[in-house]
């Protein structure tokens, strides 16, 4: 029962700061509504997001999501930089492709966690995830080889790991 309310409890303050961090203010109202959002979400979700009572081991993939976010974020920036050199530069030439990458995490939340952060990266869009085979297409819009270690290395960088690190 008390494990039951720290999951609550944690997913509530994790929900309150992607709110905050998202909304981009830390007014009253922001505050208010995001704490109000923030514990029915977590009273609602609680059972469907976390399947099992947390335990104090699971905090290091607590630590490794906000490494993630650290990593996700730079990896944002600098793919942004790239798309406007891409877009403002005096090139018009664009040499993008569909890659193959081969993704080895079990869990179906990883997958789904690391299609969504490739596809929310500028230059990158995840086609299609083969869950049976492990393997993810990705059009790429700023191709620099065809080499499949290369591309994953310049498409996932550390994602991937930390990725399995969370979900397994």
């Amino acid at each position: 029962m008390l494990m039951r309310l720290l999951n609550k409890l944690l997913l509530f303050t994790l929900l309150l700061i992607f709110y905050i961090m998202f909304s981009g203010s830390l007014s009253e109202l922001t505050v208010i509504s995001g704490v109000v959002i923030s514990a029915t979400l977590a009273l609602v979700f609680d059972g469907i997001i976390i399947k099992r009572e947390l335990r104090l081991k699971d905090l290091h993939k607590i630590l490794y999501l906000l490494e993630y976010l650290c990593v996700y974020l730079y990896y944002e920036a600098r793919a942004h930089a790239k798309m406007v050199r891409l877009i403002l530069g005096r090139s018009s030439y664009i040499k993008s492709c569909v890659i193959r990458l081969n993704v080895n995490l079990s869990s179906e939340y990883g997958r789904a966690f690391l299609a969504s952060s490739i596809t929310n990266t500028p230059g990158t869009l995840t086609l299609h995830l083969d869950e049976g085979r492990g393997i993810m297409y990705v059009h790429w819009l700023a191709m620099t080889s065809l080499d499949p270690e290369v591309a994953r290395r310049e498409i996932m960088g550390k994602l991937h790991d930390l990725t399995l690190k969370i979900f397994g």
